[in-house]
């Protein structure tokens, strides 16, 4: 197993392939498409990835034997003090369901603990009860939900304090 950082300057293609398959089986189960959810990592395209990445995003690449079969991204919140934001939280079908997500979440914890992190807050849709509980069994917990108006979908937020 081996976590690398991506670089914005890299080829993204890899990247969003994972992104798209990984999200698509969610999309595809709540209905998004690109019309009423284009914001959904299920179509996202390099140059928006690239932009994300430039904006202080940082994405690690997970690979095994060389193929890359998840990712995870890491942001420092600017509003909260020693608050990180985990996102793109991301493993392709084939190897889900084999402990790679929590491998990917531990990874991120680590990181933003030596990057002096004490919170670490993510967001899901509220209705996906199957990840809600993914979460909690890593020690999450709700803290409140919220309707965007650009999203299809109630969003949920969690914690975990490290």
């Amino acid at each position: 197993m081996e976590f690398t950082l991506v670089d914005s300057r890299d080829d993204l293609s890899a990247m969003v392939e994972v992104l798209n398959v990984s999200h698509g089986t969610v999309a595809k189960d709540f209905g998004f498409t690109k019309e009423n959810n284009p914001s959904n990592n299920a179509f996202i395209d390099a140059s928006t990835l690239k932009a994300q990445l430039n904006k202080g995003i940082d994405l690690y690449a997970m690979s095994m034997n060389g193929k890359v079969i998840g990712c995870i991204a890491i942001e420092k919140s600017t509003k909260e003090m020693n608050t990180f934001y985990i996102e793109k939280v991301s493993v392709i079908p084939a190897f889900r369901n084999q402990g790679y997500g929590v491998k990917l979440m531990d990874f991120a914890t680590s990181r933003i603990k030596e990057s002096g992190g004490k919170n670490v807050s993510i967001a899901l849709i509220d209705s996906h009860t199957t990840l809600k509980r993914w979460y909690s069994s890593q020690g999450f917990i709700e803290t409140g939900t919220k309707v965007f108006e650009h999203l299809p979908f109630r969003v949920c937020f969690m914690n975990k304090a490290l």
